[in-house]
């Protein structure tokens, strides 16, 4: 299984102001940072800690306590019924 450092390699992660890059653990998070997580376990897991938007903060919903970057990197392609589903519903409404 690929690491998360592996997922993004080659890509400009966001980098929250005055970090240094390694996250912050949970209990340091402010409310609207984003949850993905980065590195550790346990008690010692980082989370990204970048900005989310008010429109974009819905925790408890899958990827909505994830800052841009990291909801894209999550959400992946869907599966093949999935990604025919918006060309079937034109179909059926024209």
């Amino acid at each position: 299984m690929r690491s998360v450092h592996d997922m993004i390699a080659g890509r400009d992660a966001p980098q929250p102001q005055g970090e240094n890059g390694l996250g912050r653990i949970l209990a340091d998070l402010d409310s609207h940072q984003c949850r993905f997580p980065l590195r550790g376990e346990g008690a010692a897991m980082r989370f990204c800690a970048a900005e989310v938007t008010e429109a974009d903060w819905l925790p408890g919903f899958a990827g909505r306590s994830y800052c841009t970057f990291h909801r894209r990197l999550s959400e992946g392609r869907g599966t093949p019924a999935e990604r025919a589903a918006p060309r079937i519903l034109e179909r059926l409404a024209g």
